[in-house]
């Protein structure tokens, strides 16, 4: 018969190794068809092929034939070999740890070691097909089927990490890495799988990458709040710096860099910012420093500066805080600086203010003390004087006293936002009467003239509104020359009372218009100087109008003298 039904006749054994033993038969016949007869190649044969022989027939019938002669003896010894050698890599494989298996190239096992029993239970079958769907984890199965039918389709080794059930049921993570298996004519049998439980890395894996994640995410929010907290310190003009105490190096803000003057690029060092710090300053600063690098001191210094670059001299304020150790010595100053110029000068004017205050109090109660003093004396002398004349004299002192004293509370209401007004309906033209009467009374240096009419209905506070009418008539009067005209002028327009006092005085300096209404505010005008002030009357006339939900502004024509200050209320 042909030889590969011959050979499974004879040969117990596996298809796959009768047809390799097939096909290396033919191989040999093929390699050596014209030598056959000689007796060397038969001898060679008999040496490869170990209990074989053969002869070769020829008739005129048939082209040939070889006929092939078994010695059962020498094949039940190969075979009994094969058996021990399986013997032996099973009693091998059954004391390791590592899972080791055999599978042929349907995925079908040929062969497992014990550490699979003891792994799986009886889940796992010694030989045949093995239910990787009903083992593996849900979210693992694809995948993995989807990297072994690569490998399977490219003959590839292969490695997968996947979740399986054990023996108690609980998923547990295996690292299987596959080889492929070929038989000597290249023809892939299958693989030889190796696996090794690796639950405890895999978890402490994931835990970390979980951590990761979570510090990912956390350093993201970090950063956005630094960028947050950048925008809101720009947003402000504040700069920022970090200091090592160590070293005296300064990681500095681009807003600080400009405060001062400092490069916009390059490294940053304690000297080179001590350098724009007025010299009577800078022993001051360098204490804080050195009580913040031993003591831990926060930082809270005021100073003035002489840019850099400009020379402009400005005031800033540092705060911050150090940073230590582990053992607790001071490591680190971490700070924020702020332009406090404004602050600064606002001071300086409030403590300015104070003084003329107290000078312009005492101005009108020395008045009213002599005045007293005269009744005192020509009375004591038995002497008759004008009472009624004094009597007024002394009104009129306590009358400016009296709107003093009320500017510098309305000051205070302000500042601590309790300014109320009290609405109601009343003749803005009778209101207009009254203060053209008071002025024309008091004030021989100027003529004032009023825009005439009858009746002006106007839902606001009447005392407030007043106030502020009389503020802007008494800096009109202040503000220029004596004998020239002041005008007061008012009109209804879209449903708003539209005020003005017009003066010929000494103008307004261009870009002052909104610092007018500024608290403690002064012109820079030489002239102005001259003339006595606090720099808060414009200032509560302005949070009296705000309260009326109205506009106040200034204005002075170019090349004329004099200026106009207006507000509009709704009416």
């Amino acid at each position: 018969m042909d030889l590969a039904p011959g050979l499974k006749l004879i040969l117990n054994s596996s298809p796959d190794l009768i047809q390799d033993y097939a096909l290396d038969l033919e191989q040999w016949f093929r390699t050596n068809f014209d030598r056959l007869s000689l007796s060397a190649v038969k001898d060679a044969f008999k040496s490869e092929f170990e209990g074989l022989s053969y002869n070769t027939i020829s008739t005129d019938k048939s082209p040939g034939a070889i006929i092939l002669n078994f010695g059962i003896g020498s094949i039940a010894c190969k075979k009994a070999m094969v058996s021990e050698r399986e013997m032996t890599l099973q009693n091998m494989t059954d004391d390791s740890e590592v899972l080791i298996s055999m599978v042929d190239e349907y995925g079908n096992l040929e062969f497992r070691n014990l550490a699979w029993e003891k792994f799986m239970g009886e889940r796992i079958p010694s030989q045949g097909r093995f239910q990787w769907e009903e083992l593996v984890h849900e979210d693992d199965l694809e995948p993995f089927h989807n990297q072994l039918y690569n490998a399977v389709s490219t003959k590839a080794s292969f490695s997968a990490e996947l979740r399986i059930k054990d023996r108690n049921n609980l998923y547990r993570w295996l690292k299987i890495k596959g080889s492929p298996r070929m038989n000597s004519h290249q023809r892939f049998l299958g693989y030889v799988c190796t696996g090794i439980e690796i639950s405890e890395t895999k978890n402490q894996l994931l835990e970390l990458t979980r951590l990761n994640e979570a510090l990912i995410i956390s350093n993201a929010e970090i950063a956005a709040r630094k960028e947050e907290l950048q925008s809101a310190l720009d947003a402000a003009e504040m700069g920022s710096c970090s200091l090592d105490i160590a070293t005296l190096k300064a990681e500095i803000s681009q807003e600080y860099r400009n405060h001062y003057g400092l490069p916009l690029q390059g490294d940053i060092d304690w000297q080179m910012v001590t350098q724009a710090v007025e010299p009577e300053y800078r022993d001051e600063v360098n204490q804080v420093l050195y009580d913040a690098a031993e003591h831990g001191t926060p930082v809270d210094s005021t100073y003035p500066i002489r840019h850099l670059i400009s020379g402009q001299r400005k005031w800033m304020r540092v705060v911050g805080k150090v940073s230590k150790d582990k053992t607790g010595k001071p490591q680190s100053i971490y700070a924020v600086v702020m332009d406090v110029t404004g602050a600064i000068q606002e001071e300086h004017m409030k403590n300015k203010f104070i003084e003329m205050v107290s000078h312009e109090l005492k101005t009108p109660l020395t008045s009213i003390g002599g005045f007293i003093q005269l009744l005192a004396y020509k009375h004591d002398l038995g002497q008759q004087v004008d009472a009624a004349n004094i009597f007024k004299k002394v009104h009129h002192q306590l009358s400016k006293m009296g709107r003093m004293i009320e500017g510098f509370l309305n000051i205070s209401r302000i500042e601590s936002s309790e300014m109320k007004i009290e609405k109601r309906e009343f003749n803005f033209c009778d209101l207009i009467d009254e203060l053209n009467e008071e002025f024309i009374n008091d004030i021989s240096t100027h003529s004032i003239t009023t825009t005439k009419c009858e009746s002006i209905m106007v839902n606001g506070d009447r005392d407030r509104i007043g106030m502020v009418i009389h503020n802007l008539i008494t800096n009109a009067i202040k503000y220029s020359p004596s004998g020239s005209p002041i005008q007061i002028e008012f009109r209804v327009e879209d449903s708003n009372l539209i005020f003005r006092v017009k003066d010929q005085g000494i103008g307004i300096i261009p870009r002052e218009e909104e610092k007018l209404f500024k608290p403690y505010f002064r012109s820079k005008n030489q002239r102005i100087h001259t003339v006595a002030g606090f720099g808060i009357g414009l200032f509560i006339c302005a949070k009296i109008i705000k309260l009326h939900n109205g506009v106040i502004w200034a204005e002075s024509k170019q090349g004329e003298t004099g200026s106009n200050f207006s507000f509009s209320i709704p009416h």
